[in-house]
């Protein structure tokens, strides 16, 4: 039985490679730093503290009491780590701020002390502050730690400056690797609840000096061979980081250096470096791709290819982290803040090429009236030249900076055993146990881990990550079938409220025509009305017109006859008179003739 057992809240994958061979290789440090036997030497003895894993579990899922319960009785200490956890994008829930998803409500009834183990501030360029909560989150996460190591002096002092430490100043190059354990607080005078932070290199980085395999090899800096990782992630793009020159410009240094007699090898980490591999493999022929993410690639892998690669091209964490560990020479394009942490971490920025868009000077591009199309063409071979010009000025001093670099990575095996020295004295006053002695920096007690746990620790991380991609993909697919639904769900609440809102324009239109039918129909009454009146002093009228008529037809009668009698009269009159006249000329007439 294992002296010290502990819980690891890891990320099992086979997508990533980075990922995929951290928490193993955190694992194996504790074993190392914790089993007997001088390192390489293969012995079995027992320490006076061995150290296991009792059992893990995603970070990334949400962290329940049940599990809370399972550790308190099972465990002595949690680790959290390694990697670049703190980051909100990935992983977002507001239940921790980042991307350990665990409340602080289940966060506050872990019994058992908090190991933080090699974090690094993960912010990529651009992306705003981290808010409030992330930092009310970790800070309770510092308060129960035993231990709280960030991967490199520029995490160290974003995270003292997050959480609130009082004075002091550590830049990205504010230190070296030994020896760097205290905050920007301590380092001032000036004691701050954060002085306990430590700096503890990601165990990647020693992993030549943790493995049996890895402990007689190291890459010959007189070959020159060259592996490249690339990718320029959306979140770079969106932060104004040029994909298309940078891709092209990596294609470009590859054929380059292909005509000058280097072999270059692709090594995509990612499913996302597959098309820029796919890429350079295309229009490079000579390049040879080697596939490090997938199911069917163990851990070890990228440990075992390259500790035979003395130079590596990368824009990844770990494409420097994982070479390095292993004696290659890492060379970075900065793409990230934490590259450039790295690079100053082990003594050589210069390795880091600007590719920003202030990185992309102002030879790289064209003047007015140039194309984009040649802008392009012109900006990538300009940092073809640069990146070219990295890579060989590294060959050059070859030996001497391969030299400097294994000297610097036993200095952070160094001070990654004094770590685990101060976690085991730390657990130890805790718990009444008796630490192991210590005798200085000279303990030594470590045995290198062997191809057999390498295997079952390959198979075990298999068969974990296997179930984890399965419940991952079960898991997406029910949060695709749950946003499907929220989608229909909205889609139908919306053609409702669409319905409704045209069922209700529908009653208002209908009532305003209710109103006017009403109006119109008031009105065709009154109309009506009228109408009706009108009629009726119509045939009232018609009626006092028909007496009237009648009474003018009887007025009329009675006129016409006296008119009548009248000219009767007027004719009798004027006959008589006639007849007179005649009768007198008769007469006059019949005088004469006597």
């Amino acid at each position: 039985m294992p002296d010290l057992k502990l819980f690891h809240f890891d990320i099992p994958t086979w997508g990533n490679y980075g990922d995929k061979a951290l928490f193993p290789v955190v694992r194996d440090a504790f074993r190392v730093m914790g089993s007997g036997g001088p390192a390489g030497s293969g012995c079995s003895g027992k320490s006076s503290t061995e150290v296991d894993f009792t059992s893990a579990a995603a970070l990334r899922r949400e962290v329940d009491l049940a599990l809370v319960q399972r550790i308190n009785s099972s465990a002595d200490a949690v680790v959290i780590g390694g990697g670049g956890l703190f980051l909100q994008d990935t992983n977002p829930n507001r239940l921790s701020g980042w991307q350990w998803k665990i409340s602080a409500e289940a966060l506050a009834a872990i019994e058992v002390p908090l190991i933080i183990y090699a974090l690094g501030d993960n912010r990529f360029p651009g992306q705003p502050e981290f808010d409030e909560l992330m930092r009310s989150h970790v800070s309770q996460v510092l308060d129960q730690s035993v231990f709280f190591g960030l991967r490199n002096i520029g995490s160290i002092d974003t995270m003292t400056k997050f959480l609130g430490a009082g004075g002091g100043d550590l830049g990205a190059g504010g230190g070296d690797a030994e020896g760097s354990g205290a905050s920007a607080g301590s380092r001032t005078g000036a004691p701050s609840r954060t002085d306990s932070i430590r700096f503890q290199p990601c165990p990647t980085t020693i992993a030549g000096l943790l493995y049996e395999p890895l402990l007689s090899r190291c890459p010959d800096p007189r070959e020159k061979v060259l592996a490249i990782q690339m990718l320029v992630h959306p979140r770079q793009q969106a932060a104004g980081y040029d994909a298309e020159v940078i891709h092209q410009a990596t294609i470009d240094a590859a054929r380059m250096l292909v005509a000058k007699d280097w072999t270059v090898l692709s090594v995509p980490f990612h499913p996302d470096d597959a098309e820029v591999s796919r890429q350079l493999v295309a229009e490079v022929p000579e390049v040879e791709e080697i596939r490090l993410y997938g199911a069917d690639v163990g851990y070890f892998a990228g440990f075992d290819l390259f500790a035979s690669i003395p130079y590596v091209l990368g824009g990844r964490g770990h494409a420097q982290m994982i070479p390095f560990g292993v004696g290659s020479i890492p060379i970075s394009l900065d793409l990230h803040a934490k590259l450039g942490y790295f690079a100053t971490d082990i003594g050589h920025p210069e390795f880091v090429v600007p590719v920003g868009p202030e990185g992309l000077s102002s030879e790289c591009r064209g003047g007015e009236g140039t194309a984009a199309t040649d802008s392009v063409a012109l900006r990538a071979r300009a940092l073809a030249e640069r990146i070219v010009d990295t890579v060989e000025a590294a060959y050059a001093q070859g030996n001497d900076l391969q030299g400097d670099l294994l000297t610097t990575r036993q200095d952070l095996f160094d001070t990654t055993r004094e770590n685990h020295l101060a976690i085991h004295e730390a657990l130890g006053s805790r718990s009444g146990a008796v630490a192991p002695a210590t005798g200085g920096r000279s303990v030594g007690d470590e045995r290198a881990r062997t191809v057999s746990e390498i295997r079952a620790e390959e198979f075990h991380l298999a068969a974990v990550s296997e179930a984890e991609e399965f419940s991952a993909a079960q898991t997406r697919l029910l949060s695709k079938t749950r946003r499907d639904h929220r989608q229909q769900l909205e889609d139908a609440t919306a053609m409702r409220s669409r319905v409704e809102t045209e069922r209700d324009d529908l009653r208002s239109e209908l009532n305003q025509t209710s109103q006017r039918l009403n109006r119109r129909s008031e009105e065709l009454e009154d109309r009506t009305a009228e109408v009706k009146r009108a009629t009726e002093e119509s045939a009232e009228r018609q009626l006092r017109l028909d007496e009237a008529l009648s009474q003018l037809k009887s007025v009329n009668d009675r006129t016409a006859l006296a008119e009548a009698k009248v000219l009767t009269g007027k004719v009798g009159h004027g006959l008589t008179w006639r007849a007179k006249r005649v009768t007198t000329g008769i007469r006059r007439l019949r005088d004469s003739r006597r």
